[in-house]
């Protein structure tokens, strides 16, 4: 049997560039899932001599976001309405965010040694925080990506 080569979410991070120069990125905190996803527009290339019977298609333009949750903390500089993701929402502004697999499977034999870093310029195109009776208070977001994500080592 061979072994898998995959790994688990332990350890990954999202984080928030701090708009300086040089830029520093800090973790995100209490994000507790954070999913990634591309998408490309359809676009229908079918024509009269498209004889297989089958419709033909071109990617258009692609589109991208990351949606992300976690326990609600205002407190956090990097969820708070100074620096953090409900600054980065309210100035309605493009940031930078990585999402970071580097120490990820508990930082153990089975985490990225190559391309394990996400970078992205985006804003936060949706922002809740959630009060569910006898739970953790929690928040959920949306940043929708201005450019291509980037993979590298870091």
């Amino acid at each position: 049997m061979t072994a898998t080569t995959g790994f688990t979410s332990i350890g990954a991070l999202l984080k928030l560039g701090d708009a300086a120069s040089p830029e520093s990125f800090n973790e995100i905190g209490n994000v507790t899932n954070f999913t990634l996803t591309q998408s490309a527009d359809q676009i229908d290339a079918t024509h009269l001599s498209s004889t297989s019977g089958y419709r033909e298609f071109k990617q258009g333009y692609k589109s991208a976001s990351v949606s992300f949750e976690g326990h609600f903390d205002p407190d956090n500089t990097t969820q708070g309405d100074t620096n953090g993701i409900i600054a980065a929402f309210n100035a309605g502004t493009a940031r930078n965010f990585k999402a970071d697999f580097s120490a990820a499977d508990n930082a153990g034999s089975g985490a990225p040694t190559s391309e394990g870093v996400c970078s992205f310029s985006g804003v936060i195109t949706e922002f809740t925080v959630n009060t569910p009776t006898g739970d953790m208070v929690t928040f959920t977001g949306t940043i929708s990506m201005s450019s291509s994500p980037a993979w590298a080592t870091t």
